[in-house]
């Protein structure tokens, strides 16, 4: 019976965990803990005690997926990870068209891509060919969708 409340608290904290380390390892751990203290429960006390181990999991689940859902977007951590922005309202590719024919300073080395200053905004550029150094001055030449073409004066 121990292993049966172990393996279930086990795996519980394991689900928690899942929410701050990626990778799914953690939740699927956990959901591994889960299955066998069912399993565990149904052969050493039946179909009727593992049934209803099951549906008590599922149960206290939902309830906690409720709560987080609930609980998260309110909380401090919860607040780092949702933005509140609407993603509607963010830059679209078209956004980029005013830096054409602008000059700029690469802040990184670009090999082939890299970052520069324009106009007082670090942005994301790639060379027109090879390798830009680091502190050379560019101008951007071509914009492709969202993507930055600059070549080096």
């Amino acid at each position: 019976m121990s292993l049966i409340i172990f393996l279930s608290v086990v795996g519980i904290i394991l689900f928690c965990l899942e929410m701050f380390l990626p990778g799914a390892v953690m939740g699927i751990l956990g959901g591994l803990c889960l299955l066998t203290a069912v399993i565990i429960t149904t052969v050493k006390f039946g179909i009727a005690a593992g049934s209803f181990a099951f549906v008590g999991l599922l149960i206290a689940s939902g309830i906690g997926l409720a709560l987080w859902l609930y609980i998260l977007p309110r909380s401090r951590m919860g607040a780092m990870v949702v933005t509140g922005q609407n993603l509607a309202d963010s830059k679209s590719a078209d956004s980029v068209d005013h830096f054409l024919n602008q000059t700029g300073k690469t802040i990184t080395p670009l090999r082939p891509s890299g970052t520069a200053l324009i106009n007082g905004k670090r942005v994301d550029v790639q060379a027109e060919s090879g390798f830009i150094e680091r502190d050379c001055e560019i101008a951007i030449v071509k914009i492709e969708g969202s993507r930055i073409v600059a070549r080096k004066l």
